[in-house]
Protein backbone atom coordinates (compact mmCIF):
# COMPACT_ATOMS: atom_id res chain seq x y z
CA UNK A 1 0.00 0.00 0.00
CA UNK A 2 1.21 3.32 -0.52
CA UNK A 3 1.91 5.85 1.78
CA UNK A 4 -0.04 9.42 2.13
CA UNK A 5 2.36 11.92 1.17
CA UNK A 6 3.15 13.96 4.29
CA UNK A 7 1.22 17.18 3.71
CA UNK A 8 -1.73 14.45 3.03
CA UNK A 9 -1.37 12.86 6.46
CA UNK A 10 -1.27 15.61 8.52
CA UNK A 11 -4.06 16.98 7.58
CA UNK A 12 -5.60 13.68 7.77
CA UNK A 13 -4.39 13.65 11.87
CA UNK A 14 -5.76 16.74 12.58
CA UNK A 15 -9.23 16.36 10.84
CA UNK A 16 -12.54 16.14 12.44
CA UNK A 17 -13.94 12.68 12.54
CA UNK A 18 -17.45 11.68 11.11
CA UNK A 19 -18.34 10.36 14.25
CA UNK A 20 -17.28 13.63 15.96
CA UNK A 21 -19.10 15.73 13.60
CA UNK A 22 -21.80 13.38 13.92
CA UNK A 23 -22.52 14.12 17.46
CA UNK A 24 -22.15 17.66 16.36
CA UNK A 25 -24.67 17.57 14.32
CA UNK A 26 -27.46 15.55 16.37
CA UNK A 27 -26.95 18.17 19.08
CA UNK A 28 -28.55 20.62 16.51
CA UNK A 29 -31.22 17.91 15.60
CA UNK A 30 -31.59 15.46 17.79
CA UNK A 31 -32.41 12.11 16.26
CA UNK A 32 -34.94 11.45 18.94
CA UNK A 33 -37.01 14.26 17.94
CA UNK A 34 -37.84 12.80 14.79
CA UNK A 35 -40.96 11.21 13.12
CA UNK A 36 -41.23 7.34 13.17
CA UNK A 37 -41.37 7.11 9.64
CA UNK A 38 -38.13 9.02 8.57
CA UNK A 39 -34.65 7.38 8.25
CA UNK A 40 -32.38 10.54 9.83
CA UNK A 41 -28.73 10.05 11.04
CA UNK A 42 -25.22 9.07 9.11
CA UNK A 43 -26.40 6.73 6.29
CA UNK A 44 -23.43 6.00 4.28
CA UNK A 45 -19.73 6.37 5.86
CA UNK A 46 -17.50 5.42 8.26
CA UNK A 47 -17.19 7.11 11.82
CA UNK A 48 -13.37 6.95 11.59
CA UNK A 49 -13.11 9.29 8.19
CA UNK A 50 -11.63 12.71 7.71
CA UNK A 51 -14.66 15.34 7.72
CA UNK A 52 -12.44 18.02 5.74
CA UNK A 53 -14.89 19.80 2.98
CA UNK A 54 -18.82 19.71 3.96
CA UNK A 55 -21.59 20.30 1.29
CA UNK A 56 -25.69 21.37 2.16
CA UNK A 57 -28.42 20.22 -0.08
CA UNK A 58 -31.85 19.72 0.16
CA UNK A 59 -31.48 16.58 -2.22
CA UNK A 60 -28.98 14.57 -3.21
CA UNK A 61 -29.53 14.00 -6.83
CA UNK A 62 -27.03 13.18 -10.03
CA UNK A 63 -26.18 17.09 -10.63
CA UNK A 64 -25.14 17.26 -6.86
CA UNK A 65 -22.85 13.95 -6.88
CA UNK A 66 -21.38 15.76 -10.17
CA UNK A 67 -20.70 18.83 -7.86
CA UNK A 68 -19.58 16.79 -4.26
CA UNK A 69 -17.28 14.12 -6.65
CA UNK A 70 -15.53 17.28 -8.54
CA UNK A 71 -15.14 19.70 -5.96
CA UNK A 72 -13.60 16.54 -3.63
CA UNK A 73 -16.53 16.80 -0.77
CA UNK A 74 -16.10 13.94 2.35
CA UNK A 75 -19.29 14.83 3.35
CA UNK A 76 -22.81 15.32 2.13
CA UNK A 77 -25.30 16.77 4.64
CA UNK A 78 -28.66 16.11 2.42
CA UNK A 79 -31.71 17.05 3.79
CA UNK A 80 -33.95 14.44 2.68
CA UNK A 81 -32.64 10.79 3.06
CA UNK A 82 -30.72 9.76 0.33
CA UNK A 83 -31.60 6.24 1.36
CA UNK A 84 -35.32 5.86 2.93
CA UNK A 85 -36.98 2.56 1.28
CA UNK A 86 -35.12 -0.70 1.01
CA UNK A 87 -33.24 -0.70 -2.11
CA UNK A 88 -33.30 -3.78 -4.20
CA UNK A 89 -30.31 -2.53 -6.73
CA UNK A 90 -27.57 -0.25 -6.23
CA UNK A 91 -25.97 0.36 -9.37
CA UNK A 92 -23.31 1.90 -11.22
CA UNK A 93 -24.04 5.73 -11.75
CA UNK A 94 -26.52 5.88 -8.88
CA UNK A 95 -25.68 8.85 -6.54
CA UNK A 96 -25.58 6.38 -3.39
CA UNK A 97 -23.52 4.20 -5.20
CA UNK A 98 -21.08 6.86 -5.95
CA UNK A 99 -21.01 8.66 -3.00
CA UNK A 100 -19.72 4.79 -1.25
CA UNK A 101 -17.27 4.75 -3.94
CA UNK A 102 -16.46 7.85 -3.85
CA UNK A 103 -15.77 7.48 -0.12
CA UNK A 104 -18.44 10.53 0.66
CA UNK A 105 -20.17 10.58 3.96
CA UNK A 106 -24.20 11.18 3.58
CA UNK A 107 -25.83 12.86 6.59
CA UNK A 108 -29.53 13.14 6.84
CA UNK A 109 -31.27 15.52 9.26
CA UNK A 110 -34.82 15.80 8.07
CA UNK A 111 -37.67 16.12 10.43
CA UNK A 112 -35.51 16.35 13.28
CA UNK A 113 -34.13 19.70 12.03
CA UNK A 114 -37.80 20.33 11.23
CA UNK A 115 -39.09 19.97 14.89
CA UNK A 116 -35.65 21.35 16.53
CA UNK A 117 -35.98 24.51 17.77
CA UNK A 118 -34.27 26.99 15.23
CA UNK A 119 -35.00 24.72 12.40
CA UNK A 120 -36.45 24.79 9.30
CA UNK A 121 -40.17 25.74 10.64
CA UNK A 122 -38.66 28.11 12.83
CA UNK A 123 -36.36 29.61 9.68
CA UNK A 124 -39.77 29.69 7.61
CA UNK A 125 -41.95 31.58 10.35
CA UNK A 126 -38.67 34.02 10.23
CA UNK A 127 -39.41 34.23 6.54
CA UNK A 128 -42.69 35.31 7.19
CA UNK A 129 -41.81 37.87 10.32
CA UNK A 130 -43.56 35.49 13.12
CA UNK A 131 -43.15 37.15 16.27
CA UNK A 132 -44.76 34.89 19.28
CA UNK A 133 -45.41 31.22 17.80
CA UNK A 134 -46.17 27.94 19.49
CA UNK A 135 -45.71 24.28 17.37
CA UNK A 136 -48.34 23.62 14.46
CA UNK A 137 -48.58 20.15 15.96
CA UNK A 138 -47.06 19.70 19.19
CA UNK A 139 -45.21 16.31 20.25
CA UNK A 140 -43.81 15.73 23.72
CA UNK A 141 -40.55 14.41 24.16
CA UNK A 142 -37.71 14.15 26.37
CA UNK A 143 -39.44 16.59 28.65
CA UNK A 144 -38.89 19.03 25.46
CA UNK A 145 -42.32 20.32 24.07
CA UNK A 146 -41.46 20.11 20.08
CA UNK A 147 -43.68 19.63 17.17
CA UNK A 148 -44.19 19.90 13.13
CA UNK A 149 -45.04 23.54 11.97
CA UNK A 150 -45.65 26.30 13.84
CA UNK A 151 -48.10 29.73 14.56
CA UNK A 152 -47.97 32.65 15.94
CA UNK A 153 -48.73 36.49 15.45
CA UNK A 154 -47.18 38.54 12.46
CA UNK A 155 -47.05 42.81 12.36
CA UNK A 156 -50.88 43.33 11.06
CA UNK A 157 -50.44 43.10 7.26
CA UNK A 158 -52.46 42.69 3.82
CA UNK A 159 -51.78 39.41 2.51
CA UNK A 160 -50.90 40.87 -1.05
CA UNK A 161 -47.86 42.20 1.60
CA UNK A 162 -47.48 38.94 3.68
CA UNK A 163 -47.00 37.07 0.18
CA UNK A 164 -44.46 39.44 -1.18
CA UNK A 165 -42.42 39.02 1.41
CA UNK A 166 -42.37 35.46 1.46
CA UNK A 167 -41.27 35.33 -2.31
CA UNK A 168 -38.76 37.98 -1.11
CA UNK A 169 -37.25 36.00 2.04
CA UNK A 170 -37.12 32.52 0.15
CA UNK A 171 -35.74 33.87 -3.35
CA UNK A 172 -38.17 32.69 -5.18
CA UNK A 173 -40.22 34.41 -8.22
CA UNK A 174 -43.31 33.13 -8.38
CA UNK A 175 -45.93 31.17 -5.57
CA UNK A 176 -49.39 29.13 -5.52
CA UNK A 177 -52.13 30.62 -3.80
CA UNK A 178 -55.52 29.61 -2.87
CA UNK A 179 -58.24 31.09 -1.08
CA UNK A 180 -59.07 35.09 -0.62
CA UNK A 181 -56.62 37.47 -1.43
CA UNK A 182 -57.87 40.62 0.62
CA UNK A 183 -58.11 41.44 4.60
CA UNK A 184 -55.87 42.09 7.29
CA UNK A 185 -53.21 39.40 8.37
CA UNK A 186 -52.29 39.02 12.04
CA UNK A 187 -51.84 35.12 12.35
CA UNK A 188 -50.15 32.64 10.20
CA UNK A 189 -49.25 29.52 10.54
CA UNK A 190 -46.10 27.58 8.42
CA UNK A 191 -45.57 24.08 7.94
CA UNK A 192 -42.11 23.30 5.84
CA UNK A 193 -42.18 20.68 3.04
CA UNK A 194 -45.06 18.68 2.25
CA UNK A 195 -47.68 19.76 4.62
CA UNK A 196 -50.96 19.47 3.81
CA UNK A 197 -51.83 17.55 6.61
CA UNK A 198 -51.44 20.26 8.69
CA UNK A 199 -54.10 22.30 7.30
CA UNK A 200 -56.90 21.37 9.73
CA UNK A 201 -54.66 22.50 12.33
CA UNK A 202 -54.01 25.96 11.02
CA UNK A 203 -57.39 26.36 10.60
CA UNK A 204 -58.33 25.21 14.51
CA UNK A 205 -55.47 27.87 15.60
CA UNK A 206 -56.92 31.01 13.24
CA UNK A 207 -54.12 31.73 11.00
CA UNK A 208 -55.41 34.06 8.05
CA UNK A 209 -52.30 32.51 5.82
CA UNK A 210 -51.02 29.42 5.86
CA UNK A 211 -47.11 29.01 4.28
CA UNK A 212 -46.22 25.65 2.94
CA UNK A 213 -44.58 23.98 0.71
CA UNK A 214 -47.04 21.61 -1.41
CA UNK A 215 -50.16 20.40 -0.21
CA UNK A 216 -52.74 18.51 -2.33
CA UNK A 217 -56.40 19.76 -4.05
CA UNK A 218 -58.50 18.89 -1.52
CA UNK A 219 -56.40 20.38 1.32
CA UNK A 220 -56.37 23.68 -0.80
CA UNK A 221 -60.04 23.76 -0.87
CA UNK A 222 -60.35 23.24 2.26
CA UNK A 223 -58.50 25.83 3.55
CA UNK A 224 -60.13 28.42 1.08
CA UNK A 225 -63.49 27.58 2.13
CA UNK A 226 -62.84 28.12 6.21
CA UNK A 227 -61.26 31.75 4.44
CA UNK A 228 -57.75 30.54 5.37
CA UNK A 229 -55.37 32.06 2.34
CA UNK A 230 -52.65 29.00 1.65
CA UNK A 231 -48.93 30.07 -0.06
CA UNK A 232 -47.18 26.93 -1.53
CA UNK A 233 -43.77 27.87 -1.86
CA UNK A 234 -43.25 24.16 -3.56
CA UNK A 235 -41.60 21.48 -1.32
CA UNK A 236 -37.97 21.85 -1.25
CA UNK A 237 -38.25 25.95 -1.57
CA UNK A 238 -39.19 25.90 1.56
CA UNK A 239 -36.85 23.38 3.08
CA UNK A 240 -33.38 25.15 1.73
CA UNK A 241 -33.41 28.72 3.91
CA UNK A 242 -32.61 25.68 6.93
CA UNK A 243 -29.18 24.83 4.38
CA UNK A 244 -27.94 27.99 4.71
CA UNK A 245 -28.62 28.52 8.79
CA UNK A 246 -26.89 25.01 9.05
CA UNK A 247 -23.86 25.85 7.22
CA UNK A 248 -23.56 29.44 9.10
CA UNK A 249 -23.56 27.46 12.30
CA UNK A 250 -20.82 24.64 10.94
CA UNK A 251 -18.57 27.57 9.81
CA UNK A 252 -18.36 29.27 12.95
CA UNK A 253 -17.32 26.63 15.41
CA UNK A 254 -15.32 24.78 12.80
CA UNK A 255 -13.77 27.34 10.60
CA UNK A 256 -11.29 24.79 9.69
CA UNK A 257 -13.97 22.69 8.06
CA UNK A 258 -14.64 23.81 4.07
CA UNK A 259 -18.83 24.23 3.77
CA UNK A 260 -20.77 25.38 1.34
CA UNK A 261 -24.62 24.61 0.17
CA UNK A 262 -24.54 23.51 -2.99
CA UNK A 263 -25.05 25.51 -5.95
CA UNK A 264 -26.64 22.79 -8.04
CA UNK A 265 -29.42 21.66 -5.64
CA UNK A 266 -33.12 23.05 -6.89
CA UNK A 267 -36.71 22.75 -6.50
CA UNK A 268 -37.77 19.73 -9.32
CA UNK A 269 -40.83 21.80 -10.23
CA UNK A 270 -40.21 25.40 -11.70
CA UNK A 271 -43.66 27.76 -12.55
CA UNK A 272 -43.02 29.68 -16.02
Amino acid sequence: MNALPPCTFRRYLNAMLVREFVAYLETIAPPQFAEGWDNVGLLVGGGDSPVTKVLLTVDFTREVADEAETGRYDFVIAYHPPIFKPFRTLLSGEPVYRAVRAGIALYSPHTALDVAPGGTNDLLADAVGMVERSALRPAEAHNVTIGLGRIGSVAPTTRDKLIARVKKQLHVDHVLVAGPRGGEVKRVAVGAGSCGDLVDAAIDGRADVYVTGELGHHAALKAAASGMTVVAVLHSNSERGALHALAAQIVERWPAISTSVSSRDRDPFAIV
